[in-house]
């Protein structure tokens, strides 16, 4: 029985020594930080990579890995530390150029004496707010690796609750959760620095170090790196039962990387390039700002932004010099605010939406090639290009987002078109003004000498023309043949003539002009043109569904006392200078009237609807 209490009480003394022994220390370590470059390109559509293409914000983000003491919680027999312990990974972070700087925490350790009296706090932090690529890849990070054992460093205070304080970064904007840039990064620092540590320096044991990361970003052509930064995480533990040394376990990887984004107000499409159409400027002044401050919408932070030339968003919008000055006012306030080309071409995009000559200058290809635009027009729809404010990369911006503008390519290829069209009208258009010249004539034989030589059958019969009627009876066949004037008597005959005998008058039967018309001299045209007594007459045009094949039509009124009361139409074809068919037309011909109606203007020649009011 003795042997078997000495052997309890050698067991009890064995158990209080290992209890005793069990006493750790925890110790937190960080490895060299290893990078992994990260590439990216050139978005769909443009050749390289500019620092005006994409925002980039910096992301510090903890994941667990390994069996450590964060998956095995307290099952441990022994007590969890001997004394006070704590370590930090402090970020500091700047970038001069937007006058932005802070710290925050990548991950904080605390623990205490006694069982389970330990913190571990590593949440995933927004280190930088969005900013512009140009502008994000200046930010210059630092990092401090503190530890400390039984001293009255707060590392707590040290890293403050940036957690809390990162939320205020953002902004909400289309739909899409994005942060503040540019100016507002550096009001939201004023308004949110953490307080200086409060740090006693004592005898105690503890560490530090400080270190400096890479650059977020790198680009060149159409090359880019993201640079992302990994520190592996471990747990030393020393004491306890590790009787021969300590023991190392992976606690996890904190990693810092950078994110980036092409647009902060717009949706993005398939391809990852911003999709800008369907919205307004109204709707885009709508998206809010979320900061320091309290909300603001993004009109608003235009209003009160702190650049010298601040826009008037309301102008003239019929004067186009003070609409292109606030257009480009508005970009450099767009641009130090920090967005980027696409967020600011959208923008003005939509600003400029209520000018007209705006709308002039994108005009719809198709609309201003149906329409039969002037190259004199186009040119100067071209001149008014807002040249002050938008260059040729804000006009492919806008294009790639798939709004409705023209590009310097496109007015070329518009303005080619449009001489294309010119050289087939002016055929046409020489022969209006020479046959409108002579329909203003009033002299008989004026009219005549004019159109001997404008005339030419197809047959090749010169100061001749096929005429046809298709108008109705209006005396036509009267005025082709006018009554004989009575002869004259012959000088110096003084006789007096004898008594004719009475004779009954006989008027002679005059046919019908048929349908596929006479030939006529230039004579007799002018017989009937000065017989029908033209009043208005409106300019030539093709006929339609005839442009580029010879055939214009022109309206004419009569006045009261003419033999045709509501006017009509001339229709006229011509080939190399000559005319050689007339046709006298309604209105109606060839759907006339509602060609004029859906296109008041082709070829230069405009007939406003209300004209034709009055040939009924």
């Amino acid at each position: 029985m003795s042997f078997q209490h000495r052997s309890t009480r050698h067991l009890t003394l064995l158990a209080a020594a290992l209890l005793t022994a069990c006493a750790e220390t925890r110790q937190i370590a960080i490895d060299r930080p290893e990078m992994t470059p990260q590439p990216f390109q050139p978005l769909a559509g443009f050749q390289t990579i500019d620092g005006d293409d994409y925002y980039i914000r910096l992301v510090s983000e903890f994941s667990a890995q390994g069996d450590n003491f964060l998956k095995g919680g307290c099952s441990d027999l022994a007590p969890y530390q001997k004394g006070d312990l704590s370590a930090a990974l402090v970020y500091r972070v700047r970038n001069d150029v937007v006058k932005f700087q802070g710290e925050a925490s990548g991950f904080l350790y605390q623990a205490t004496t006694g069982k389970c009296n330990f913190r571990f706090d590593a949440k995933k932090l927004t280190l930088t707010p969005w900013l512009r690529l140009d502008n994000g890849r200046e930010t210059q990070v630092d990092y401090d690796f503190y530890t400390n054992a039984n001293s009255d460093l707060d590392v707590s205070s040290l890293v403050g609750d940036v957690n809390a304080a990162s939320g205020i970064l953002a902004l909400t904007g289309a739909g899409l959760g994005v942060a503040v840039m540019g100016q507002m990064a550096g009001q939201w620092m004023q308004s949110n620095q953490p307080a200086a540590p409060a740090q006693n320096q004592s005898s105690a044991k503890q560490s530090s170090e400080s270190h400096s990361l890479p650059a977020l970003a790198t680009y060149s052509g159409k090359t880019g790196k993201l640079n992302q930064t990994v520190f592996k995480v471990f747990q030393i533990d020393e004491g306890g039962l590790n009787l021969l040394g300590a023991e190392t376990k992976p606690l996890g990887e904190l990693k810092v990387y950078p994110e980036i984004a092409p647009t902060l107000l717009l949706r993005t499409g398939s391809d990852g390039v911003p999709d800008a159409h369907d919205l307004s400027f109204e709707e885009l002044s709508r998206s809010t700002i979320k900061g320091a401050a309290g909300d603001i919408s993004l009109g608003q932070l235009i209003a009160q932004s702190s650049h010298p030339d601040k826009p008037n968003l309301k102008p003239d919008w019929k004067n186009y010099a003070e609409v292109e000055t606030n257009c480009r006012k508005l970009k450099l306030t767009l641009k130090a605010l920090g967005f980027n080309k696409f967020d600011r071409d959208a923008l003005l995009y939509y600003f400029l939406g209520n000018s007209g000559d705006w709308k002039n200058y994108n005009i719809d290809r198709r609309r201003a090639t149906d329409s039969d635009m002037r190259p004199k027009t186009i040119a100067a729809y071209r001149d008014k290009n807002f040249g002050n404010c938008l260059a040729e990369d804000d006009y492919a911006v806008m294009k790639a987002m798939g709004l409705a503008v023209n590009t310097p390519a496109d007015w070329d290829q518009l303005g080619a078109t449009s001489r294309q069209q010119e050289q087939l009208f002016s055929p046409l258009q020489s022969i209006e003004r020479q046959l409108l010249a002579v329909l203003r004539n009033t002299s008989a034989a004026e009219m005549e000498r004019q159109l001997y030589p404008l005339l030419m059958t197809a047959d090749k019969a010169n100061g001749k023309v096929l005429l046809q009627n298709h108008l109705g009876d209006f005396g036509l066949e009267k005025l082709l043949n006018p009554p004989a004037a009575p002869a004259a008597p012959l000088p110096g005959d003084t006789a007096l003539p004898p008594a004719p005998a009475p004779v009954v008058p006989v008027t002679p039967a005059l046919s019908p002009i048929p349908g596929e018309g006479i030939q006529v001299s230039a004579k007799q045209l002018a017989e009937v043109f000065l017989g029908l007594k033209f009043g208005e007459l409106s300019c030539a045009r093709p006929a339609p569904g005839q442009q580029g094949k010879g055939i214009g039509i022109l309206l004419f009124t009569s006045p009261a006392g003419g033999p045709r009361i509501k006017g009509g139409a001339l229709e006229f074809e011509f080939a190399d200078g000559k005319i050689n068919r007339l046709a006298f037309q309604l209105p109606t011909y060839r759907d006339f009237e509602q060609d004029i109606a859906d296109r008041p203007e082709v070829g230069g020649c405009r007939i406003d609807p209300a004209w034709l009011a009055k040939l009924h």
